[in-house]
């Protein structure tokens, strides 16, 4: 496990994608690690850390996956970061790299099922004052994540990249190598399942009291 994971899974302070600056702002750090100021690469993933667990996490459903997803993921940056081009937004190259291995590591696992009670609320939501506030928000969040576990693999990813990380749909589709009419396809699709999900749970008699 990373320094401050526990911290990190609990705050996704990056997790919103903004707009690309005019320089990139990780590149002073790159031109560390790739001048040989190897202790570098731990304020990197101080950086980024956050933001590589928080995809993880909504990726997989899982937190103890998730930090082994940020593991490996800093592996193959500190393994391939000699191929990573300086004029292309190293968040973005990140987090090709994370969607990758969290694809590989569900496929490896197989559907695994989240019981709601057993979600942790997500982070970056206002704080709520009052304890039943905080209480349904909680509720609220942990179904929304449970709805996301039950969603197959590919339209998991794209509505997790799009509607969660605030990737374009041209940019989601780069990083999972499909073509964007694919992309709002799935993203559509999981939108509305999620959407089916919460409404069967909160409603299981379809509204009627």
């Amino acid at each position: 496990m990373f320094p401050g994971s526990e911290a990190a899974l609990m705050d996704e302070g990056s997790a919103s994608l903004p707009e690309a600056p005019a320089v990139d702002p990780l590149a002073p750090l790159i031109q560390r690690i790739l001048g040989g100021e190897v202790d570098a690469f731990e304020d990197l993933m101080a950086h980024t850390e956050a933001r590589v667990l928080a995809l993880a996490w909504r990726m997989l459903g899982d937190r103890h996956l998730a930090e082994d997803a940020a593991q490996e993921t800093y592996l193959r940056v500190f393994r391939s970061l000699r191929t990573f081009r300086l004029d292309e937004r190293f968040e973005a190259w990140l987090v090709r790299i994370a969607v990758n291995v969290c694809r590989d590591l569900a496929r490896k696992r197989g559907p695994l099922p989240l019981p709601l009670d057993s979600m942790e609320m997500l982070p970056r939501d206002p704080t709520p004052t009052e304890a039943e506030e905080v209480t349904l928000l909680g509720q609220r969040r942990a179904l929304v994540q449970q709805a996301l576990a039950s969603l197959p693999q590919g339209e998991r990813a794209a509505l997790v990249l799009r509607d969660l990380e605030g990737f374009s749909t041209e940019e989601a589709a780069r990083l999972l190598g499909v073509r964007p009419v694919t992309i709002r396809s799935q993203a559509a699709s999981a939108r509305a399942k999620v959407q089916a999900f919460c409404t069967r749970l909160l409603h299981p008699h379809g509204g009627r009291p």
